[in-house]
């Protein structure tokens, strides 16, 4: 079974948008005074500028969701994260939990690794432990806590 290729926005609007606003220029040059062939493009230039604005809008926002932890709503799983702690301006230590099992991994720019097996399981404070929802960031933003 052949896999599906998955386009970028980019190309989704190339591929849906372009066809379109070729149809759209037809009733501006199929027009015969040039007096209403002005608001034909004048209208047809408001009409595209107010696309081109949705589709940025569009996009920015599945950028902002892509980057914002949590926000493409992960559902309850056997893995956890149970806690983090930012320890430099781009490395984070994680605590996490696979089933019975507690690990530290290391996250920094050149990759991720499994620093220590805990023998025995961590119990972890609601105040310490991520839950990974905007919600709760950005209580803990607001409230003076760390963010990481």
């Amino acid at each position: 079974m052949k896999r599906a290729r998955r386009l970028s926005p980019f190309h989704l609007a190339a591929r849906w948008i372009l066809p379109w606003m070729s149809l759209a220029t037809v009733p501006a040059w199929a027009e015969s005074a040039a007096g209403s062939g002005q608001l034909a493009a004048g209208y047809l230039a408001q009409l595209l500028g107010g696309l081109v604005m949705v589709i940025l809008v569009i996009l920015v926002l599945a950028w902002f969701i892509r980057r914002v932890p949590g926000a493409q709503g992960q559902g309850r799983s056997i893995i956890q994260v149970l806690a983090v702690r930012g320890i430099g301006a781009r490395e984070r230590l994680l605590l996490v939990q696979v089933g019975e099992e507690q690990v530290l991994i290391g996250v920094s720019p050149a990759g991720m690794s499994a620093l220590h097996r805990l023998d025995k399981s961590v119990e972890v404070t609601p105040d310490e432990q991520w839950t990974g929802d905007f919600a709760s960031i950005l209580n803990r933003i607001k409230s003076g806590g760390s963010q990481s």
